[in-house]
């Protein structure tokens, strides 16, 4: 019997087709495929780590030549920004987020000194987030009024972390929890204890408790995504279950309409859409792993990271049928 799948991205624009084919048939010519995203050169290791909401801008990082440290990338539609080095070979730059003005967040890592610190980065410019003497911090994610929500902690206990939000106008708010994850443009932040899962308002600093919430969890176009053992949840920024996208593992993001997911199944890239899921179908399949960053475009490509046979890490976006 024909049913309604989603088969990806045609001509630029995800599409539904009734079909009797899975597909992998081979009657069907098309599948995924995988356009590598420029590099430095004499680049020995790369990979995605953020993207904006419109995903206009993607961030990443590369280990270059003989630079101890990485170096942070930026791309604008594709086309690659090497962020300055932070003064020193040995001083890594790790972005993690952006935002649709390309305002790039993260840390620089200073591997002499085992430190590091949150930077915002806009218009060539690097501006350290405050961190109190004798800590650590990192910048995990920006929302589009620029304020940046990361974590502190302690040097000699880095264990034991505060989640800190640095608001683009205004004083720093901090409260202990253990992992940020991101905040969106209302102003609420997501963020895990080592048992669950809240989101924090920013304004009148109201909390709602997810019970049950763990690592990975993800901020995307106002939903969090977690895996359970019903599947990967979503949820609004409310606590309200949205919607359990059957047999998930992993999730990396969804389409701002909400009608694609691009998640996992026990290490396999999967997309869903009205409950229905199937595997990504490609030759450099995107890998799975909290070390990588993905998403799913409006537009219809896919961005992550691939493996060669050799092992080698490549970032890329893939486009279906081309």
């Amino acid at each position: 019997m024909a049913r309604t799948k989603v088969l990806g991205a045609l001509c630029g624009a995800l599409v539904i087709i009734s079909t009797v084919a899975a597909p992998h048939a081979a009657a069907d010519p098309c599948r995924w495929i995988a356009h590598d995203l420029p590099l430095p050169t004499n680049s020995e290791w790369a990979r995605t780590s953020g993207s904006s909401e419109n995903n206009r801008f993607i961030v990443g990082e590369a280990e270059v030549g003989s630079d101890v440290g990485q170096s942070g990338l930026l791309w604008d539609n594709g086309v690659l920004t090497r962020l300055p080095s932070a003064g020193s070979s040995s001083i890594g730059v790790r972005p993690k987020d952006v935002n649709d003005d390309g305002v790039v967040v993260g840390r620089q890592v200073f591997y002499g000194q085992q430190r590091s610190l949150a930077f915002r980065w806009q218009g060539g410019s690097f501006e350290l987030l405050p961190t109190p003497a004798g800590h650590s911090s990192r910048a995990e994610g920006i929302n589009n009024l620029g304020d940046v929500v990361g974590e502190v902690w302690h040097e000699d206990d880095p264990e034991v972390r505060d989640v800190v939000v640095w608001p683009r106008t205004g004083s720093t708010t901090s409260l202990s929890s253990y992992i940020a994850v991101g905040i969106s443009d209302a102003g609420k932040y997501a963020h895990l204890s080592q048992t669950s899962g809240f989101v924090n308002d920013l304004a009148t600093g109201q909390q709602v408790e997810l019970p049950g919430a763990k690592r990975p969890m993800v901020l995307d176009n106002d939903r969090l995504f977690y895996a359970t053992a019903a599947g990967l949840e979503e949820r609004a920024l409310t606590g309200e279950l949205v919607a359990t996208w059957d047999s998930g593992t992993w999730s990396w993001g969804r389409t701002s309409s909400g009608h694609v997911v691009f998640g996992a199944i026990n290490r396999a890239a999967t997309l869903w859409q009205w409950g229905i899921h199937y595997s990504v179908d490609s030759a450099k399949q995107p890998v799975v792993s909290e070390n990588y960053y993905g998403d799913v475009t409006d537009e219809g490509a896919l961005i992550g990271v691939y493996h060669d046979a050799r092992g080698g890490s490549h970032p890329a976006r893939w486009f279906w049928c081309g």
